[in-house]
C-alpha cells in the first residue's frame, strides 16, 4: 500500500471511506446473493446478474469511452454557474461526447451479435434448466431472450439498437448531471464525490432504458425492482471495490 506520508490529510480520509464503502458494497453483494438465494433459488440471482449487466454494459462500455475520446473544447465554454463556480469544468468536452457514438454503441452491438450467433446453445442450456426448476423467479424464457438477444427476430435488432443508444447517451447525460452537481458542491475534478460519481451515469442510463418498457410494452421489458436495485448496489460497488484493491496493490496512488 502506498506510504501514508504521500498522502494529504483529505487524501487519508477519502482513503479509508473508500475501503469502508468497499467493505460495504461486498456484504451487500453478498447479501443480495444470499436474499434471492433464500426466497428464490441461486441461478435465479446468477440469472439476475447476467440481466443486470446485459441492460447496463451499453452505459459502461459509453462512460469508460468518453474518457478515451475526450479533450479539447469543454462543453460549458469555460463559464460560469451563479453560484461563481465552473458549470461542468474543463474535462468535459464536446470530443467526450464522440466516445459513446465511436467506442461505447459500436461495441455494445458487436457483443449482442455474438449473443445473437450463440443464442442457440444459451436457450438450449436455459430450457433445460427450467425444466429442471432451477428458476423460480426467472422461469419465462422470454425474460432472457429479451435481455441476451432483443426480443424476437428480426425485431430484436431495432430492439438493442433502442436500448443500446438509451443506455449510452443516458450514461453520457448522468455523468454531466454528476459533474455539474460536483461543482456545486465545490468538488474539484479528480477528486472522489462518493457514491455520486460511481452511480449518476447508470442511473440516468437505467432510467433512459425503461421508458420504451411505457411506450411499447408489447417490445421492451421495465426492469423489475430486483434488477434496479441490483444495479444500485452493482455499479459503485465495482468502481469502489477495484479501485480499492489497486490502491492496496500499489497499482493506484489513490483508491478513486
Amino acid at each position: 500500500m502506498p506510504a501514508e506520508t504521500n498522502l494529504s490529510d483529505a487524501e487519508k480520509n477519502h482513503k479509508k471511506i473508500a475501503v469502508i464503502l468497499a467493505i460495504i458494497f461486498a456484504c451487500l453483494i453478498l447479501g443480495s446473493f444470499l436474499i434471492i438465494t433464500f426466497l428464490f433459488n441461486w441461478a435465479d440471482w446468477v440469472a439476475l446478474l447476467i440481466f443486470s449487466l446485459l441492460i447496463i454494459v451499453p452505459a459502461y462500455i459509453s462512460n469508460a469511452s468518453m474518457v478515451i475520446t475526450g479533450g479539447g473544447k469543454p462543453i460549458d465554454g469555460g463559464k460560469y454557474f451563479r453560484d461563481g463556480r465552473r458549470i461542468l469544468g474543463d474535462h468535459k468536452t464536446w470530443n467526450g461526447l464522440k466516445g459513446p457514438l465511436y467506442i461505447g454503441i459500436p461495441i455494445s452491438f458487436c457483443i449482442f451479435l455474438l449473443f445473437n450467433g450463440l443464442w442457440e446453445p444459451i436457450n438450449g442450456i436455459i430450457v433445460d434448466a427450467t425444466t429442471q426448476g432451477q428458476y423460480a423467479l426467472y422461469d419465462n424464457i422470454g425474460i432472457f431472450k429479451y435481455y441476451f438477444i432483443g426480443g424476437e427476430f428480426p425485431i430484436n435488432f431495432l430492439v438493442l439498437i433502442i436500448r443500446i443508444v438509451l443506455a449510452s447517451y443516458g450514461a453520457v447525460l448522468g455523468d454531466l448531471i454528476g459533474s455539474f452537481l460536483k461543482r456545486r458542491f465545490d468538488i474539484k475534478s479528480g477528486a472522489p464525490f462518493w457514491i455520486i460519481d460511481q452511480l449518476d451515469f447508470a442511473l440516468v442510463a437505467l432510467l433512459f432504458v425503461s421508458i420504451p418498457g411505457f411506450i411499447a410494452p408489447n417490445l421492451f421489458l421495465l426492469p423489475d425492482i430486483f434488477i434496479i436495485t441490483f444495479l444500485i448496489i452493482l455499479t459503485p460497488a465495482v468502481s469502489i471495490i477495484a479501485n480499492t484493491v489497486a490502491f492496496v496493490i500499489n497499482l493506484k496512488d489513490v483508491p478513486w
